[in-house]
């Protein structure tokens, strides 16, 4: 039996051309030069995000006009070893 995934939120947004639809304002952008830079791997290799965790954290941090952030919970649940 097959069961097609379940897409909830404005990570897996895209436009009409099939672009990735990105929050217009964002706090991510810090946190994934703040990843690439300090966080590295035992063999001292930098951990860099896939594209869709990235999009995850751009949108987890997205603030609204007056810089409050739009969402307090998040879940990105994929299968064990992904």
């Amino acid at each position: 039996m097959h069961f097609p995934p379940t897409f909830i939120g404005p990570t897996w947004q895209t436009d009409d051309s099939g672009n990735w639809l990105l929050p217009e304002r964002t706090l991510g952008w810090e946190i994934l030069g703040w990843v690439a830079e300090w966080l590295t791997f035992s063999d001292g290799r930098p951990f860099m995000c896939t594209p869709e965790q990235a999009r995850f954290v751009l949108w987890f941090y997205a603030v609204d006009h007056r810089g409050k952030f739009k969402y307090r919970k998040a879940v990105l649940q994929r299968m064990k070893g992904w």
